[in-house]
C-alpha cells in the first residue's frame, strides 16, 4: 500500500469540547516521511502526534511541546488512521481540536469528498509480533499477534458503565479495511450525573447535545436518540484507533481491552515499544 496525503488544503473550524475555544484547523498535504504532526501556527510549535508527546489523558488525549499542548487529537487521528493518511500537516489556531459532532464523521466526509493522493513511496505497518499487555485498578489492555485468519487491525472490548448504563461489549474484525462504515458516526458521550463533576474540572465547556450523547437514567437525552445501537462501544473503538495511531503506524493485530480509555491505551503502547521484541515493522502489503 502507498502512502497517502490530501489532494488539497481542508478547513473545519468549531469550538473544543473541554476548553469551549473557537479554534480553525487546516488539515494540509505533507510530503513522503512527514508523518502526522501539529502546526500550532498562533504559537508557531510543531507537536508530532507521537506517543512520547502525550501530556495528559484525563477525558482526552492532549499532547505538546515546548510547553504548547494541543488537546483533544484522538477523534481527528482516528478519522487520518482510518483513512490510512500516513502524511499531513494539521495547522491549528488554538489549543483544542474542534469536537465537531462528537464523532469522526465531519472530518471524514469532509476528507472524502477532497480526495486522497497517493504518494511515491511505500506504507510502514506495525505488526505485534509478541502480546503485551497494560492493567490499572480499574481495567486493562492488551495487544496480540492476529491468527491466520484474520487480517489488519482487530478490536475486542468490554465495558462496566457500573449501573449507569447497561454493560456491553463488541468486536469488530479489520478496522483497517471498514472504519468508515463501523465506527466514524459514534459520538463522544457522558453521563448527566457526572456533569457538575466535569464542569468542577474546568472541562466541557464546549459541551452540548449537538456534540455529545447524554445518558440519564440509562437513556439517551439526544432528541434523535443514537446512531447506532451500541454507540457508545462503538465511540470507544474510535477512540482506541486514534489513540493507537499515536504509534505513528497502522497496527496488524489484536486490541483486547476491559473498561479501556486514553490512560489505558497511551500506556499500552509505552509498553508495546519498550522492546523490539514485541513488534515488527515492514511495509504493508
Amino acid at each position: 500500500m502507498k502512502s497517502i496525503t490530501l489532494n488539497n488544503p481542508i478547513k473545519f473550524d468549531g469550538i473544543g469540547l473541554h476548553t469551549g475555544v473557537k479554534t480553525q484547523i487546516t488539515l494540509k498535504p505533507a510530503p513522503i516521511n512527514s508523518g502526522i504532526f501539529f502546526n500550532r501556527v498562533d504559537k508557531s510549535v510543531i507537536i508530532p502526534a507521537k506517543w512520547d508527546r502525550v501530556i495528559s489523558t484525563k477525558f482526552s488525549t492532549n499532547l505538546a511541546s515546548n510547553e504548547t499542548e494541543v488537546k483533544t487529537v484522538e477523534h481527528l487521528l482516528s478519522a487520518l488512521s482510518g483513512l490510512h493518511i500516513n502524511n499531513c500537516e494539521i495547522l491549528i489556531d488554538n489549543v483544542e481540536v474542534p469536537i465537531l459532532d462528537g464523532s469522526s464523521s465531519v472530518f471524514v466526509d469532509k476528507i472524502m469528498k477532497n480526495g486522497l493522493t497517493e504518494q511515491d513511496s511505500e506504507q510502514k505497518i506495525l505488526e505485534i509480533i509478541k502480546p503485551v499487555k497494560f492493567s490499572c485498578d480499574y481495567g486493562f489492555a492488551e495487544l496480540s499477534p492476529n491468527s491466520s485468519e484474520d487480517e489488519g487491525l482487530n478490536i475486542n472490548l468490554e465495558s462496566s458503565f457500573d449501573g449507569k448504563y447497561e454493560d456491553q461489549d463488541i468486536e469488530i474484525r479489520n478496522l483497517n479495511g471498514n472504519y468508515i462504515d463501523s465506527i466514524s458516526k459514534a459520538r463522544t458521550f457522558g453521563f448527566f450525573q457526572e456533569i457538575e463533576y466535569l464542569k468542577s474540572q474546568n472541562l466541557i465547556k464546549g459541551g452540548s447535545l449537538d456534540n455529545a450523547i447524554v445518558i440519564k437514567d440509562k437513556k439517551p437525552l439526544n432528541k434523535d436518540g443514537l446512531r447506532y445501537e451500541n454507540e457508545l462501544m462503538r465511540h470507544k473503538v474510535l477512540d482506541v484507533v486514534g489513540d493507537l495511531y499515536l504509534s505513528g503506524f497502522p497496527i496488524i493485530g489484536k486490541y483486547n481491552g476491559f473498561k479501556t480509555g486514553h490512560f489505558i491505551t497511551i500506556n499500552l503502547i509505552k509498553e508495546l515499544f519498550k522492546s523490539k521484541d514485541n513488534y515488527k515493522i515492514h511495509k504493508f502489503n
